[in-house]
């Protein structure tokens, strides 16, 4: 596996050549419950990504750590950058990576909240006729929710410091996660939460949606196993039909 930070400059061209396609992980800083540190997203994003570069033959580019978090940044610790910041990044990038020879792009993010701007990055670049870009945020996570989650569904939309995000880290990055801190809460959301502006701190005092104590690292390596699987199995797909 190729990163892309740790190659010379006189190196770029050869590692482009051999591996024309990269993946381009993106986190957040932002609260994630008294137990879950505020990059956690972030660190995430560069695990599954080192996983899935390995997997799908990809560089890996450093990890993008901030992303779109309106609805969290009352929270203290929490960074926000607009949709529009994103996409500007991620297009001027995959200009510059598209100058060294790179053929395709995959944009993986392990905060929902940044799925319409990667989405809307992969339209902007294609109408431009740009880079190929493809955006994945938890590829398979729903189906493979319900397989391993034991505690009752805090919202369909969201996985936030709950007994499955929490599971994720404690598989990738246990020696972060703060267990005897966990706490589970289920909040009471306003009938207008799905389709108005609702700021996240409203809803919750200890910022988890859903029962923390219940994860555990089995359950994560099952749900990054399964993740790590469907991006692989999209990304080999898009890159036939790209190439």
């Amino acid at each position: 596996m190729t990163r892309w930070q740790d190659l010379t400059w006189p190196e770029v061209a050869e590692a482009v050549q051999r591996t024309p396609y990269v993946i381009l992980p993106f986190g957040a800083i932002e609260e994630h419950g008294p137990h879950l540190p505020l990059g956690t997203d972030a660190l995430a994003a560069g695990s599954l990504a080192a996983q899935v570069a390995a997997r799908a033959d990809l560089i890996e580019l450093p990890v993008m750590p901030y992303g779109q978090v309106w609805s969290l940044e009352n929270f203290d610790g929490s960074l926000s950058v607009s949709d529009s910041t994103l996409v500007s990044m991620i297009t001027e990038l995959a200009a510059g990576l598209e100058r060294v020879g790179v053929k395709g792009l995959v944009l993986l993010s392990a905060h929902l909240g940044n799925a319409a701007a990667l989405k809307k990055a992969t339209r902007a670049l294609e109408e431009s006729g740009g880079l190929p870009t493809i955006a994945l945020t938890y590829p398979g996570l729903a189906a493979i929710a319900k397989q391993v989650r034991e505690s009752p569904e805090s919202h369909p939309s969201i996985m936030h410091a709950d007994e499955l995000e929490t599971s994720i880290m404690l598989a990738l990055h246990g020696e972060v996660v703060k267990m005897d801190a966990a706490v589970a809460e289920y909040p009471e959301y306003p009938s207008h939460f799905d389709v108005g502006a609702v700021r996240w701190d409203t809803v919750t005092e200890s910022g988890i949606f859903g029962d923390a104590t219940a994860a555990t690292a089995d359950k994560g390596m099952i749900i990054v196993d399964h993740v790590v699987t469907t991006a692989v199995s999209i990304i080999s797909g898009w890159k036939r039909e790209i190439s």
